[in-house]
């Protein structure tokens, strides 16, 4: 998508950071935000899934959830979008309740980072409504290896692995279309957990902007922060074959590739045959 920012004369910046559940999103977020980018007013609690925060808004994950329902959708829905979000909401009323959600979450800060991982699927919608309200916006896909995505689910919602790989797929092949065109950079978590510095640096870069240098200070609370022990079930990669795990492990690969040039396109072959295998059921 070539749209998505306030346009001519906007001040403002928003980061959305996007990726399916037990992505790392929450640690990124929170890094991004020790970085000098505002959160959320009204985050949600700590759990035992999230012992150090989800750093993402109750209120806009409800207004969240409300939207797919709107769309004939949840959270766990691996079918495309059948209308554009944005249409639906503006049809059912919610445009309003979007932007004044938005306003009440952030106020007039000048740099924000919005997280929720169903954003993922509503790229199109947030960046109207955040450009509405002045601001340009840019994006941060996060990659973790789907089958440790999929044990993480398995724990949290006794979710049985291949539905989640179908939601990684899903999550991750509409973040990464409808970031086309804009400023967006890749980051892996493991990468994120190993070196902190050189990848947010690399992500300043490619998303662009203005960053204050980071303190001793925040460098050792980002340090303290960003230990080995977020990460659980650490497998290997998916290798090749047909089935849905391949498919996932493929997708992953392609877009690692992007983290030093994230304005590229993936394969047609690869997120084709990604779509294929969530065509299947």
């Amino acid at each position: 998508m070539a749209g998505g920012n306030g346009g001519q004369g906007a001040s403002k910046r928003a980061i959305l950071v996007l990726g399916m559940h037990r992505s790392g999103t929450s640690a990124l977020t929170r890094t991004i935000n020790l970085l000098g980018a505002a959160a959320p007013q009204t985050l949600l609690d700590a759990s035992a899934g999230n012992e150090r925060g989800h750093w993402e808004s109750k209120p806009i994950v409800d207004l969240n959830d409300e939207i797919l329902a709107a769309c004939g959708q949840v959270w766990f829905s691996r079918q495309r979008m059948k209308v554009p979000p944005a249409e639906v909401v503006r049809a059912k009323g919610l445009w309003r309740k979007l932007h004044d959600t938005l306003e009440s979450e952030f106020g007039g800060a000048s740099t924000i980072v919005l997280k929720d991982p169903r954003i993922s699927r509503l790229v199109p919608l947030y960046a109207q409504a955040l450009g509405e309200a002045g601001y340009d916006v840019a994006a941060v896909l996060t990659l973790r290896n789907p089958l440790e995505v999929a044990r993480s689910l398995a724990a949290r919602n006794s979710m049985p692995l291949r539905k989640a790989l179908g939601l990684w797929l899903r999550y991750t092949l509409d973040a990464e279309h409808d970031t086309r065109g804009m400023a967006r950079a890749v980051v892996a978590y493991e990468a994120l957990l190993d070196d902190w510095r050189e990848t947010t640096g690399r992500m300043k870069r490619h998303m662009g902007g203005d960053w204050p240098d980071p303190t001793r200070e925040t460098e050792a609370e980002i340090d303290a922060f960003l230990s080995p022990e977020l990460r659980h079930h650490e497998l290997a990669m998916p290798g090749g074959g047909l089935n849905r795990a391949a498919a996932a492990g493929r997708l992953y690969r392609e877009l690692a590739r992007l983290s030093d040039r994230p304005s590229a396109t993936p394969s047609a072959v690869v997120t084709g045959l990604a779509e294929l295998s969530l065509a299947v059921g």
